[in-house]
């Protein structure tokens, strides 16, 4: 049963076809109505142009004896008697000749056998007859006036025989539109259905092309959207695989020195052994515990996708972050200065934009000049924000510039340094969740880096600077 009412296309076409079908017989209808009554308002000044009028003067247009205006007027009579019979029309439909050489009745419809017709050449008139309305339209030719009169039409009739007419053909059209339909429908699916048989017939893991061509110019889009799909998802799945492979990496080199140097502390009986064992092993610790910050971060900027919007003194959120850095960057003798409003009021997501701030003064006192210096900017211009940060260390090698912000990449002349490489990364996640751009220009004095990253907030009023 549940097969038999299943929603399907064909049957959808079926169904359209027959909640068309009223739609189209009212509309004809209706079309057929508005004609005969243009048809009647054009034979009420125009009847002797119209096809009864040039019937009639074209069957009395050569007779002169009244017997044969007689047969003929008959012959008219019955005719309209005959047709009037076969649709079951209510009402009457009459003629009267009068030859006007005599001024006498020639012939005249039993309907009206007793009563004189009064019509004008040039307008239709109305006269009742026996209790009926009847329309009288009258045609002079030299010899004869052709008096043809009708009862008012019945609307409920007229209307019923129009339409059971058009609803039996309409009914026999019927099927010779829906099997066409039907067969065009179910053979204009038959390229899906090899599409879904091509995709059920894959394995788990290929990812490649579908190779699948159709010959319908509509399906054409959606087998190249098949295919960009499975080639992204192919590139995502390789880069996945390598940031897997580069994770277990860079995690393995600091667990093994946790290992070593725990052992170490374990049997060192040496008080500066154990001292320098120690400090190893925190060193180590640390950085296990930097590159999952890192790799955490960079997860939750891919996975997250409903945004955090809150309004934020981003200025003060910036003199906070940079407080928690001063620490690391006393260590290493490097002055931090900062250049921002005194207020700065925003609606955007936190988290990403302490991302960027974190990681990117993070590189500059990591691979900074010692005894340098790093500055913040935090500026706003129209309806965007601008943060930087310079540096005047010894910058980015010309060889790692195209490649400074992938997963893991430190760069040639840093490998030894104590970074995770996913710094610049996140950086970059976090500007794209924000709409916004990176780019790197040359740092302070012309050395080293500056990292400027815009993105669109929604702006307070602006404040005074600091």
């Amino acid at each position: 049963m549940k097969k038999l009412f299943r929603a399907t296309l064909v049957r959808r076409v079926i169904l359209a076809l027959l909640i068309s079908y009223p739609f189209v017989w009212v509309t004809l209808t209706a079309k057929m109505l508005f004609q005969l009554w243009q048809q009647q308002e054009y034979d009420r000044t125009n009847f002797a142009s119209s096809s009864v009028g040039l019937e009639l003067q074209d069957a009395l247009a050569r007779v002169e004896d009244p017997t044969e205006a007689r047969i003929v007027a008959a012959t008219i009579d019955r005719q309209n008697m005959g047709s009037r019979r076969r649709v079951n029309a209510p009402g009457w439909l009459v003629i009267q000749i009068w030859d006007r050489r005599e001024h006498r009745l020639v012939f005249s419809s039993a309907a009206v056998a007793d009563e004189v017709l009064h019509g004008n050449p040039t307008l239709r008139t109305r006269q009742v007859v026996h209790g009926h309305t009847l329309q009288i339209f009258e045609i002079d030719t030299p010899r004869w006036s052709v008096l043809w009169a009708r009862s008012l039409i019945d609307t409920p009739w007229l209307l019923g025989a129009l339409s059971g007419d058009l609803l039996l053909n309409m009914a026999v059209a019927f099927p010779c539109l829906l099997l066409p339909a039907w067969l065009a429908v179910s053979h204009g699916l038959r390229p899906l259905r090899r599409l879904s048989q091509a995709i059920a017939a894959r394995g788990p893991d290929d990812l490649s092309p579908l190779g699948v061509v159709p010959q319908y110019a509509e399906l054409k889009p959606l087998a190249a959207a098949l295919d960009d799909l499975l080639v992204r998802l192919r590139l995502k799945m390789e880069s996945e695989q390598v940031f897997v492979a580069n994770a277990a990496h860079e995690l393995r080199t600091p667990l093994a020195v946790i290992t070593a140097r725990a052992h170490v502390l374990s049997k060192a009986t040496d008080a500066q052994e154990r001292a320098d064992a120690q400090l190893r092993l925190e060193a180590a610790v640390g950085r296990a515990s930097h590159l999952v910050h890192q790799l955490l971060a960079l997860t939750r900027m891919e996975i997250s996708r409903d945004p955090e919007v809150v309004l934020v003194d981003l200025a003060e959120l910036v003199r906070q972050e940079i407080v928690e850095f001063v620490p690391a960057a006393l260590v290493r003798k490097i002055e931090i200065a900062l250049d921002t409003p005194d207020r700065l009021a925003v609606s955007l997501e936190v988290h990403p934009f302490r991302s960027i701030l974190q990681n990117l003064l993070d590189n500059a006192i990591r691979y900074g000049r010692e005894g340098g210096k790093v500055a913040v900017g935090l500026a706003s211009r129209g309806t965007s924000v601008t943060l930087s940060v310079s540096d005047d260390g010894p910058g980015i090698a010309n060889a790692d510039g195209p490649r400074v912000f992938e997963r893991f990449y430190r760069g040639v002349q840093r490998n030894d340094a104590a970074g995770t490489g996913l710094g610049l990364t996140i950086v970059t996640q976090a500007t794209a969740r924000l709409g916004g751009d990176v780019r790197v220009t040359k740092g302070l004095y012309g050395r080293g880096c500056c990292f400027t990253v815009a993105i669109a907030a929604a702006l307070r009023p602006t404040q005074q600077r600091e």
